[in-house]
């Protein structure tokens, strides 16, 4: 049954139109005015086509108007003015304030009968969209919750350990949304060995951040069949460590793009011996490594020539070496902060060499929060329009006094979406 609230101060008018309503199938409801109209509507909630007449005692049609229509009514109405002038000021000043239709009391019934029909279409149109529109917004809630709950979980697994024999490390990573396709860890490997790697997943969201889990469950997976990252053999100690041009290429084999995949990521995976602070590392198409030399008071950017992972089943890597000297430190980074823009500037990777030298002698956990801090200060804004992701790692030295790790178990730290 389509409702209509009545409004008029002249009974007789009142009975006529509200008999001829009733006979064109609708259910009506009566008002003698604007402050009867206000109680009806509020005791009656399933009402949302007020037929109104202009001019009444106490408050009349325009004001009654502007209150169903202002922002702070609880429901929409569909309202139709009626007045005994046909002219085009009095429908102007109804139509400013708020009106959706206008006609004079003496129009044609039929007319009178089509504008209401049409009226009712225009609010059904409006329930239906409102409706859909409740429907996506307890979706989209329920999506943000959902992300915002794999965000905190994800959270959890942050390390608290910072410091190894020979090694102190900092990272941070910070998603563009709640959840994102960076990707940090490293591991150690044996008690002369520790891994590190980087990864950036392209594009943003849902898709890139469960690729980037997926990379991470294939480089920290250990199965009977051996690992990407050590390898079994037939003699003591029945292990070997997989160059890094080689753990790329496995993880290149196994995510190589088809027709239903389009995502690929970049890349650094390197492999440092504690002892002797020999790095060995593989890049793929991700930007270059910042080598920090310590007693030079100067940095450096080491890269190579290559392709992303996971795009072309064609391809190559390389593990290259350098030779860290004690206090040297190497930074990974994600290009989502050499890119942040200010004015359609760069931060760069010369603003990062810079960055970089000049917090050498911070205590190295805190040197990437106080880059990061820098990139943000810059670009007068502390959100970035891409993932933003750095670890910093610190050859320390090595002494055979030092307390050596237990190698029957194997120490796994994963970093991801740190705020």
């Amino acid at each position: 049954m389509k409702n209509i609230l009545l409004v008029d101060d002249n009974r007789t008018m009142l009975l006529v139109w509200k008999q001829i309503l009733i006979k064109r199938g609708y259910h009506v409801m009566t008002a003698m005015d604007g402050v009867e109209a206000l109680a009806t509507l509020a005791e009656n909630p399933q009402i949302q086509f007020v037929l109104s007449d202009w001019m009444m005692p106490n408050m009349n049609g325009i004001e009654l108007c502007s209150r169903l229509k202002s922002a702070d009514y609880d429901r929409y109405i569909f309202f139709v003015l009626l007045s005994g002038k046909d002219d085009q000021h009095s429908i102007i000043e109804g139509i400013n304030a708020g009106a959706d239709d206008f006609f004079v009391k003496n129009a044609d019934i039929n007319e009178v009968d089509a504008r209401v029909k049409a009226g009712f279409r225009t609010l059904d149109l409006h329930n239906e969209i409102t409706d859909k529109n409740i429907k996506l917004d307890t979706a989209y809630a329920t999506i943000k919750k959902d992300l915002e709950s794999a965000g905190e979980l994800v959270k959890r697994l942050l390390p608290t350990k910072r410091k190894y024999t020979g090694v102190e490390l900092s990272y941070v990573s910070i998603p563009s949304a709640q959840i994102g396709g960076d990707m940090l860890g490293y591991m150690q490997l044996d008690e002369e060995h520790i891994a590190f790697y980087l990864l950036d997943v392209a594009g943003h969201g849902v898709s890139s951040a469960l690729m980037s889990f997926s990379i991470q469950q294939s480089i920290t997976a250990n199965n009977d069949k051996g690992a990407l990252l050590k390898r079994t053999i037939n003699t003591p100690p029945y292990y070997e460590i997989t160059p890094p041009h080689e753990v790329i290429k496995q993880l290149n084999d196994i995510y190589v793009t088809d027709e239903q995949n389009l995502l690929y990521f970049t890349m650094i995976y390197s492999v440092l011996n504690v002892k002797t602070g020999l790095l060995s590392f593989s890049v793929g198409g991700h930007p270059p490594l910042v080598w920090l030399h310590n007693d030079q008071c100067s940095a450096e950017f080491i890269g190579q020539d290559s392709f992303v992972v996971g795009a072309f089943d064609f391809v190559e890597y390389k593990t290259a070496q350098i030779q860290l000297e004690p206090g040297d430190k190497i930074w990974m980074y994600s290009d989502g902060l050499t890119e942040a823009e200010k004015d359609k500037t760069q931060f760069s990777e010369e603003g990062l060499r810079n960055a970089v030298i000049d917090f050498q002698h911070h205590p190295t956990t805190i040197q990437t929060e106080l880059l990061v801090g820098r990139v943000r200060e810059w670009q007068e804004s502390a959100q970035f329009d891409d993932d933003v992701s750095v670890l910093a790692v610190e050859w320390t030295g090595y002494s055979e006094g030092k307390h050596t790790c237990n190698t029957k178990l194997s120490t796994k730290v994963n970093a991801q979406f740190f705020k």
